[in-house]
């Protein structure tokens, strides 16, 4: 597991604990983070500009319907990019209204 560390005008390492995620339209795509909850990690998501990702944490993502506010928790989209702590066994769920063939995620555990 790569530790997060920072340094060279905030540059940092490269993760052995990141993923390569291609959503179809409107299906929920659940990745669950390595480790226990005593690891926590740094998650950078990334993906193209005009792609509308909606990420659940610990909750399935879902796409909201048109013309209704939906109030549900731990459920947001994410701009690119976004960054967000998550624990080892968490659970993310990625969703999409549309097909998002080029998105990515990178894990750096955090310092204890």
């Amino acid at each position: 597991m790569t530790r997060f560390n920072t340094n060279f005008l905030e540059t940092l390492p490269f993760s052995d604990l990141s993923g390569q995620v291609a959503l179809a339209a409107n299906t929920a795509l659940p990745y669950t983070i390595p480790g226990d909850s005593s690891v926590q990690y740094r998650c950078e998501f990334s993906y193209a500009y005009d792609a509308n990702v909606w990420v659940g944490f610990n909750t399935t993502a879902v796409v909201p319907t048109a013309g209704t506010v939906t109030t549900a928790s731990n459920s947001a989209i994410v701009h690119n990019p976004k960054i967000k702590y998550v624990r080892g066994g968490d659970v993310l769920s990625f969703i999409s209204g549309s097909i998002v063939s080029n998105m990515g995620f990178e894990l750096l555990v955090l310092p204890s």
